[in-house]
């Protein structure tokens, strides 16, 4: 059986996403990913929504020098959804959508504070 996920964006836009086990390996297909955690509830917490040209490559190949996936997997990762988007434009507007929506905590860019200094 497989499992859905309905994840709502800030324009109010949803998105249904496949929801796989962390550990799937997943072909070289372009699309939007969210790594979250499943809750004892049942439902599943965002915690780092990214897109990519290939699932195989950030998600398989590459993951482990992904700082967001890192993050993740430190904060409980359990699964990944994904959305097939073969349009570049698409994924990025999709993306953009849901971090702004759900604002998942990995999704944080930290602040280096040398660059918010002033000079004297």
């Amino acid at each position: 059986m497989n499992t859905t996920v309905t994840w709502t964006g800030n324009s109010g836009s949803q998105y249904r996403f496949d929801v796989f086990p962390v550990g799937t390996q997943f072909n070289p297909i372009s699309g939007v990913y969210v790594a979250c955690r499943r809750l004892i509830t049942g439902q599943f917490e965002a915690l780092y929504v990214g897109e990519t040209q290939s699932f195989k490559d950030r998600l398989n190949v590459n993951a482990g020098n992904h700082d967001g996936l890192r993050c993740a997997a430190r904060n409980g990762m359990t699964h990944i959804g994904a959305i097939v988007s073969t349009s570049s434009a698409e994924r990025l507007r999709i993306e953009t959508d849901l971090r702004h929506g759900l604002n998942p905590s990995c999704n944080k860019q930290s602040v280096n504070p040398r660059l918010n200094m002033r000079r004297r």
